[in-house]
């Protein structure tokens, strides 16, 4: 008769050797870092004619993924990836808080670490809110400006000369801002749509003609940050519990 335990026969180093971690693996998290996006070197020297240095992957582009990353350590400040059509990370973006510093203050680097946007707002004591466009930085590119309504979002785009070339418009912050949300960029007589900002659970989608010039897709993609973090220090505001 065969005993059928085998636990005598074992060599002692096999009983006392710690399980085997691969049997875990499964379960602990994937790497959700994106793959980076080709360099451009290969991209024809007339289509980079007059485009600011950094700003070249935004030329055949029509869509761009802005994803929140999460961190352990992660504090008031947030990091983004923005992405291509592909998944492909374009930019990286890291919003800094400071004391006594700006209001809003992200800057935004390629995938070799070169600063090409900052976005700052200074402050916020008149009837309105505007934030500045830097490309790169120290070179002011144009504003995004909120115009505090109760009904409806409504953000004006304009350039170095702050003259409106394009308007966001969409639903109030008293309105809906927990949910999806989608924001219509329109042209500044509002009688076309230019292009669309959704803002979804971990992320911004941004969609906008091919063919338009690579500043004005830079300042969209300031625009879609700027108004997420409106959206995302009302939501802060709303959720803190009232003191009595």
């Amino acid at each position: 008769m065969y005993s059928t335990d085998t636990t005598t026969t074992q060599p002692k180093a096999l009983q006392d050797e710690p399980p085997s971690y691969n049997l875990i693996a499964p379960y602990a998290p994937t790497d959700t870092t994106p793959p980076l996006a080709p360099p451009c070197s290969e991209m024809d020297s007339t289509l980079l004619k007059g485009i600011r240095p950094g700003m070249e992957h935004l030329i055949q582009i029509n869509q761009l993924t802005v994803r929140e990353k999460f961190t352990v350590s992660q504090g008031l400040g947030r990091t983004f990836d923005v992405l291509n059509h592909l998944g492909q990370r374009l930019f990286q973006a890291e919003q800094n808080v400071a004391c006594c510093g700006p209001l809003y203050d992200v800057k935004i680097r390629d995938n070799r670490g070169n600063e090409v946007l900052q976005l700052l707002e200074h402050c916020a004591c008149t009837c309105t809110r505007e934030m500045e466009v830097q490309c790169p930085p120290g070179c002011p590119v144009g504003y995004v400006e909120l115009h505090l309504k109760t009904m409806v979002t409504h953000l004006s785009v304009m350039n170095s000369s702050k003259d409106v070339i394009l308007l966001i418009l969409g639903p109030g912050f008293q309105t809906n801002i927990f949910g999806n949300v989608t924001f219509e960029v329109k042209s500044r007589d509002e009688q076309n749509i230019v292009g669309i900002i959704k803002t979804e659970s971990d992320h911004l989608l941004l969609s906008f003609p091919l063919d338009l010039e690579v500043t004005v897709k830079a300042m969209l993609l300031s625009s879609a940050m700027y108004l997420d973090h409106l959206i995302n220090v009302k939501r802060r505001n709303l959720e803190m519990p009232r003191s009595s």
